[in-house]
């Protein structure tokens, strides 16, 4: 027992002279297993950093949001306008609702069609900048005091259209829509891409008008979502069963799916998690094809030292002694390329989270997990060269190569 920790640190040494000795297989061998470790803390890390982003932007929203769209599959007459807008002011649980009925599309500007292919206009309500967090840049939202004007607010890849089109202020400026034309009253402020917000906004491409005017305007109109917050105090569950229960009493035969950002952040968390376990398997693909390198490296090894192992099996040393000294040198090949996996995944990420504008943060689980199956890859693929070793006939060993 006392020459455990000499004989340890021997064999450590022993193993850094022969991997410094071949250098160039010891090179090909720490890649293969850098580039998987940092493929799963690069996947994981990322896979993490989106759950956390998107739960950042349902609580932007206030986890006390409601939303009320028609289920899918149901054919019949959808949600009224009357209804969507009477329901903040009857029910008690409600504090706010806005309602969105769908308009139409294609944005024309001085002969110019402006906005994205998916630009669409929707009819809103004054109360849905503050519930899905809209910032203006210039001019005035909508109001409730448009139900007869044809006035607009456009999104900022709508604005840099007319802008292109010759207009430099887009609140002169006038769209058509459908044959129709709005005069521009206000401009959103540039929105970041919301991947899991429980509302679906693409704010930068669309042309917002009043809830009234789209349900006049377009034809077979309804009520396509509706964003409502619970009162204070209220539990989002008792929120979303009075609502139920009110449009049941309206209409019995509407079909509705009534969802809380509560329910949508466990969704989400739940359906982010499966990719995350994706992510980490793909990149552990790559993890075992370098541990297979690291075995073959090793096979080499064995094979170029057969005269060492004989001469140290003639000098006394035990199979047991050959066999840890080869898997010592495995486990130390595999994990220096944990370390360098561990810092290109590192950057990986940070490449990640700076293209995407994510917070960075490197997963603490990725690391753990990266590193111990590092040194776990070296063990099992170390061990099939370490036994053949082990189990060499020093006489004939020391035969030749």
């Amino acid at each position: 027992m006392t020459h455990a920790g000499p004989a340890l640190m021997d064999s450590l040494r022993e193993a850094a002279r022969s991997l410094s000795r071949a250098r160039l297989r010891t090179l090909l061998g720490l890649v293969g297993i850098a580039i998987g470790i940092a493929s799963v803390i690069a996947m994981v890390s990322a896979g993490e950093i989106a759950t956390a982003e998107a739960r950042k932007q349902f609580e932007a929203l206030g986890t006390d949001i409601v939303t009320v769209r028609t289920a899918q599959g149901y054919r019949g007459p959808g949600i009224s306008l009357d209804d969507a807008l009477a329901l903040s002011d009857s029910l008690p649980e409600i504090s706010t609702a806005a309602p969105t009925v769908p308009g139409g599309s294609g944005f024309v500007h001085a002969g110019r069609k402006v906005g994205a292919g998916s630009a669409s206009m929707k009819g809103v309500t004054a109360s849905y900048a503050d519930l899905v967090k809209l910032e203006l840049a210039a001019g005035r939202f909508v109001s409730d005091l448009d139900a007869e004007s044809n006035w607009a607010v456009v999104g900022a890849k709508v604005a840099a259209g007319i802008r292109r089109a010759g207009t430099l202020d887009p609140l002169e400026a006038e769209l058509e829509v459908d044959g129709r034309f709005y005069r521009v009253v206000g401009v959103l402020e540039k929105r970041p891409d919301a991947y899991g917000s429980p509302v679906d906004v693409d704010a930068d491409n669309a042309v917002l008008v009043s809830a009234v005017t789209a349900w006049r305007v377009t034809p077979r109109a309804s009520v396509d979502t509706i964003v409502a917050r619970a009162a204070p105090g209220v539990h989002h569950e008792d929120a979303a069963a009075a609502v139920g229960a009110w449009f049941e009493g309206r209409a019995p035969r509407l079909k509705l799916e009534i969802t809380t950002a509560r329910q949508l952040i466990e969704q989400m968390e739940s359906q982010l998690g499966v990719m995350t376990l994706l992510l980490a398997a793909i990149g552990s693909i790559s993890l075992v094809v370098g541990g297979i390198g690291v075995m073959n490296v090793m096979l080499i090894s064995v094979t170029e030292r057969r005269r060492e192992i004989g001469v140290r099996r003639a000098l006394g040393a035990s199979r047991g002694d050959i066999r840890r000294q080869f898997l010592i040198e495995s486990v130390i090949l595999t994990l220096a390329g944990g370390l360098v996996g561990l810092a290109a995944g590192s950057g990986a990420t940070w490449g990640i989270c700076n293209y995407t504008d994510w917070e960075f943060f490197v997963s603490a689980l990725s690391v753990i997990v990266g590193l111990g199956v590092s040194s776990a890859v070296g063990l099992f693929f170390g061990l099939q060269p370490a036994h053949q070793a082990s189990r060499l006939d020093p006489i004939v060993a020391l035969q030749g190569d």
